[in-house]
């Protein structure tokens, strides 16, 4: 690697690293009288001392059956992940359940502060098992995390869906997209990332930009459709194919 890229890829890390600390002070000033906030804080150290998420990702990423591209790593802030949550009115009766969840984040929020049952499903058993670490050292009971693969059912059955798609690849996100729309139930909600979720099976509910560990990012909201309303969708979409296609004048 050339001296430019090297002074490159540090002058990256440090604006990340900047950014993340700067939006940590944002949600101390936000979430500091929250016992969860320090509660998962503390936790989440405690669970991953001596390894960092790339590591796992490095050593475990090869063997996975990802590409590369779906391998980046992101996260969920924990401030993001609540204002997630609070903006589908997620509730203790809601079970959360967050495809390719990394470290945990969104699951345990959605555990610790809305009451909610959580699965966290990830391919990379080494992701998989410091989430469990970090659920025990926090006594939560109602939070599961799960190996497996995304693109490839069956998916948890839950009432709420996390989908991080910003550096998967169209494979990937099609897999996924198909997956999901046969686990999730009629009215589940659904979050994405710097995609929307195929119309013909999902309600648009509008989009926000949010703050991620590595920037922002926008976010699309939905609701699922129930299966008249599927077919009528997919009828138009249909038509609107057929008509685009058709021999012209």
């Amino acid at each position: 690697m050339r001296a430019t890229e090297s002074l490159e890829l540090v002058g990256v890390g440090l604006a990340n690293a900047a950014w993340v600390t700067t939006r940590t002070g944002i949600e101390l000033l936000r979430f500091g009288r929250s016992s969860w906030w320090w509660r998962l804080r503390w936790a989440m150290i405690r669970a991953w001392v001596g390894q960092t998420p790339l590591g796992v990702v490095r050593r475990e990423g090869p063997a996975s059956g990802l590409s590369a591209e779906d391998l980046v790593y992101g996260e969920t802030l924990p401030g993001t992940a609540f204002d997630l949550l609070e903006a589908l009115d997620v509730g203790p009766r809601d079970v959360v359940v967050d495809l390719g969840c990394g470290r945990g984040v969104l699951p345990l929020v959605a555990r610790l502060a809305f009451g909610a049952r959580a699965i966290g499903l990830e391919v990379l058993e080494g992701f998989v098992m410091r989430g469990r670490r970090a659920a025990g050292l926090l006594g939560l009971e109602g939070v599961d995390f799960q190996t497996g693969d995304f693109r490839e059912g069956p998916l948890p059955r839950g009432t709420v869906y996390f989908l991080a798609g910003t550096c998967l690849e169209a494979s990937s996100w099609a897999a996924v997209t198909r997956n999901l729309a046969d686990a999730a139930p009629p009215k589940a909600r659904a979050v994405s990332l710097s995609q929307a979720l195929p119309s013909a099976e999902w309600e648009d509910l509008g989009r926000r930009e949010m703050a991620f560990s590595w920037g922002p990012a926008t976010v699309f909201l939905h609701r699922r459709r129930s299966r008249s309303r599927r077919t009528r969708s997919a009828h138009r979409a249909h038509v609107r194919s057929k008509g685009s296609t058709g021999p012209s004048a």
